[in-house]
């Protein structure tokens, strides 16, 4: 008889993963060159340092942050031609950095890039496509794109044509499988992922459920933490595991192991299963309620007790949580940040002043303030007088593999770009 697995299940979703940061086309330049020798380099008419400095500039490293310098420094890299600096300077454009928010320009620079052979920018073009930015949405001129990049080799492009044929035949996996498996042979781990997402459908048999088990194991030995956490699933939710001998033990082990691996889910399920849920139930609820939701319903119970003792001192306390939305540049580039946003909190629960100490990258840190300046809280009270508080929060952007609850909403268009791997 075909048993089905429970639903839930299906939501493996891959996301848009991390590639690890370097200035794009400048491998000719020691990243450790100081900036006498960069400047000396481009006073040259070197383009590839023109690149570099234009890169320091944009994000601060080694020369104070300016956005117009940065354009400029790229400008020269253009005229010097090299391709790089295209993409570079599109992006910009993309997210309004140091001049007029233009998808238009953006898409046509960076399809230039594209078209003189820069592989990244192949990349980045093929989301443009498959999400509509700057040009008409065109899941074929997207395919077209991640198989050029995907000509040389790289595992990421690879399982990109991956995702946009799961999408032109959605009816049929096995198309997407031949290039999910091309990228997981060269031990990507977005691949293995992917390969696993095919067999983890709604209504799937056991049989294909075990085979998208056996690619998230693989996918666990090089210590990816979503597929850990999904992997945790299988020993809650499907009866065939679940009642296994110490099948939650080898749950609470992987989600442990997640956990140490970076994926902060991870630590909430925990956390949640070590109060009043079950280990199955706490792993279900940062599934299906959204982490704005999730973020506030933690300080409910200090919430409840700081009305009970109106003469005690506390915090404030969040009572409104808005996510900040991750920039298209950074989503198509696969780039991951972190930001320290400052602010008060008034004495009526409204925040003020907010602004950036730290950022891993500028752009990451205007839509951090936007959004935390948009929460509220209880107010802070010092013995029984409601007082301004001075707080600070850390921001992280990060491109997860693990379909939530908040990944739903079709009205959010960073939804639809082509993940490493899946749908």
């Amino acid at each position: 008889m075909r048993r089905n697995v429970p639903a839930l299940l299906a939501l493996l979703f891959i996301g848009c993963g991390m590639i690890p940061g370097r200035v794009l086309g400048a491998e000719a330049i020691d990243p450790k060159a100081d900036l006498a020798q960069l400047q000396a380099a481009a006073d040259r008419g070197d383009g590839v340092a023109e690149l570099q400095l234009g890169a320091s500039a944009e994000t601060g490293d080694r020369l104070p942050q300016d956005y117009q310098v940065a354009r400029a420094h790229y400008q020269r890299a253009i005229a010097l031609g090299v391709p790089a600096a295209k993409l570079k300077l599109g992006l910009m454009n993309l997210e309004g950095w140091g001049g007029p928010r233009d998808a238009g320009a953006a898409f046509s620079l960076i399809s230039q890039a594209a078209e003189a052979g820069d592989h990244p920018a192949q990349k980045v073009l093929a989301d443009m496509y498959f999400a509509g930015v700057g040009v008409k949405a065109d899941l074929h001129q997207a395919l077209f794109w991640a198989g050029e990049a995907a000509k040389t080799d790289d595992p990421e492009a690879e399982t990109r044509v991956g995702a946009i044929l799961s999408r032109l035949h959605a009816e049929d996996a096995r198309i997407a499988r031949e290039w999910y498996q091309l990228s997981a042979e060269e031990d990507y781990t977005r691949g293995m992922l992917a390969m696993a997402s095919t067999f983890l459908r709604p209504g799937t048999s056991l049989d294909q459920a075990e085979l998208g088990r056996k690619w998230l194991e693989l996918a666990a030995e090089n210590n990816d933490g979503s597929a850990e956490f999904y992997l945790a699933g299988f020993y809650l939710e499907i009866p065939t595991y679940s009642s296994q001998p110490g099948a939650e033990e080898k749950a609470r082990s992987l989600l442990r192991q997640s956990f140490r691996t970076g994926l902060f889910l991870a630590g909430e399920v925990l956390e949640l299963a070590s109060s009043n849920r079950t280990l199955a139930d706490a792993w279900n609820y940062v599934l299906s309620v959204p982490m704005e939701e999730r973020y506030v319903q933690r300080f409910e119970e200090k919430r409840a007790e700081a009305e009970r003792n109106p003469s005690a001192t506390h915090i404030p306390y969040v009572i409104k949580m808005v996510l900040p939305v991750y920039p298209m540049a950074f989503r198509m580039t696969r780039t991951e940040g972190n930001v320290v946003v400052d602010f008060i909190v008034d004495t009526t629960g409204r925040v003020r002043n907010a602004h950036a100490v730290k950022s891993t990258h500028p752009g990451f840190s205007e839509p951090a303030v936007l959004a935390v300046s948009t929460w509220r809280f209880m107010p802070g009270c010092r013995s029984g007088r409601i007082v301004n508080t001075h707080m600070q929060v850390p921001v992280y952007f990060r491109m997860t593999d693990i379909h939530e609850a908040t990944d739903k909403a079709p009205s959010d268009p960073t939804r639809q770009l082509p993940p490493a791997g899946g749908n």
